[in-house]
């Protein structure tokens, strides 16, 4: 045991805090006074979080000084969208030599994360990544032994964790609100729109997205671990495909051509949304990529019900389930302590009116339940995409617990789905330990 704990924290040492203040601003490198700035993978998530707020909000500490996908045409409408002037690039190499970034953003393919990291490691750049970090475990020790090989900083925009609601549970536990903490009951739900749509994309493909084990859940993961201040260090999962792909009852490519759009439930119509037909219908021709893929393509490989009980390096267990095609979309959690119970129900959308999207309560053993009063969010992820940014480009001063997850967080969140992927696949509890030593 001994040794099997001594492996886990020597795979998972990464980047300390101070390390990771090198991504955020302080004196300017660049001959423009600004910090040279470049994003690779131009899709809605690096135009919409990573590119068109940060022209509008950073405009005096960023330079754009490139963009960079793999489909010529949806780069060049990216820049468009973005509203820069800046090359575009359709190889990573070539805009890292050409455009010399100091900061990269990377925003692709879950599957690329770590070609992309490391390339940029490499030549000195300093990187910003979506998450998941990686999808694997070899992955993952080719990330952090580059961080450690090159001195540079990676940082993992886990954005729930500037949530006003989600740093509100923090401080509550923090505070001893309810005692020592002894189990978590964590159930998030996917709705039939945005759960459906994982099943249309590349998350679809295990090898492109590691599946919703790593792709959705090092979201919650990554909360959990940050909630409790403790590694995971055992998992057992189950996961079943229950409602898409060869569940369907009929089968195409995509919605715009499906002879049973009109019998489907879940048929889409790209076509009512002219930035999506812009970014991704006019630019099928350079890659095929379809946007409104089938949800009931035969080729998805990934479970959509999933079902797991994590082990914490605190003797703390949590039972933790995603349902992708529920009538409702938000999350059930709870902590259970010594002293009482923190509840939390979060409404983000459902088929009936609620009076707030949060309802928070803790409930004292032998004593009283007191509704907690949660400060107004506003803006994307429940709040916590403009505190994420402005934390990374305005330095802004937050407490010791709210600053930017490191490496060691991207790795203990993915290693987490690893290990809940691979016990699903092998029908047995899989240490994070027995992961590092692949």
């Amino acid at each position: 045991m001994a040794s099997g704990e001594a492996t886990r924290r020597e795979f998972v040492a990464a980047a300390s805090g101070a390390a990771v203040a090198t991504l955020i601003p302080g004196k300017a490198r660049g001959a423009t006074g600004r910090r040279r700035y470049a994003i690779v993978g131009t899709g809605v998530r690096g135009i919409g979080m990573w590119g068109r707020p940060l022209v509008q909000r950073y405009p005096d500490v960023l330079e754009f000084v490139g963009l960079c996908d793999v489909n010529p045409l949806r780069v060049e409408v990216a820049k468009k969208a973005i509203g820069v002037d800046c090359p575009t690039f359709t190889s990573l190499d070539e805009m890292l030599d050409r455009a010399k970034p100091e900061l990269l953003m990377v925003t692709t393919v879950d599957s690329t994360h770590e070609a992309c990291i490391v390339k940029a490691l490499d030549r000195g750049v300093d990187v910003l990544t979506e998450k998941p970090m990686v999808i694997d475990e070899a992955q993952c020790r080719a990330v952090l032994d580059a961080e450690k090989r090159t001195g540079r900083s990676l940082g993992v925009t886990f954005n729930y964790r500037f949530a006003p609601k989600h740093r509100k549970i923090k401080e509550l536990l923090l505070a001893g609100e309810i005692g020592r903490v002894t189990s978590v009951d964590f159930s998030w739900y996917l709705d039939t729109s945005h759960g459906a749509d994982y099943f249309r994309r590349w998350h679809r493909l295990r090898a492109k997205s590691g599946s919703l084990w790593v792709h959705k859940s090092s979201h919650h993961f990554d909360l959990v671990n940050w909630w409790l201040d403790a590694d995971p260090v055992e998992v057992s999962a189950f996961g079943s495909l229950q409602r898409y792909g060869k569940r369907g009852e009929f089968h195409h490519t995509s919605c715009r051509p499906c002879p049973d759009k009109a019998r489907c439930a879940y048929h889409w119509d790209i076509t009512k949304n002219p930035s999506l037909v812009s970014l991704y219908v006019d630019c099928e021709k350079a890659d095929g990529y379809l946007r409104d893929g089938c949800v009931f393509k035969e080729d998805v490989d990934i479970p959509d019900t999933m079902n797991a009980i994590v082990r914490y390096s605190t003797g703390v267990t949590m039972s933790y389930s995603v349902n992708a095609f529920m009538p409702i979309e938000g999350y059930r959690l709870a902590f259970n302590g010594t002293d009482g119970r923190l509840e939390v129900r979060d409404f983000e959308r459902q088929p009936w009116p609620v009076p707030e999207e949060t309802e928070m309560h803790v409930v004292r053993s032998f004593g009283e339940r007191r509704k907690v009063d949660l400060p107004r969010a506003e803006g994307g992820h429940g709040g916590g995409d403009d505190v994420l940014r402005d934390l990374i480009f305005r330095k802004i001063e937050l407490p010791p617990y709210m600053g930017l997850p490191t490496s060691r967080a991207g790795a203990m969140s993915c290693l987490t789905g690893i290990a809940a992927r691979k016990s699903m696949d092998e029908g047995r509890p899989v240490k994070i330990a027995d992961l590092a030593a692949v």
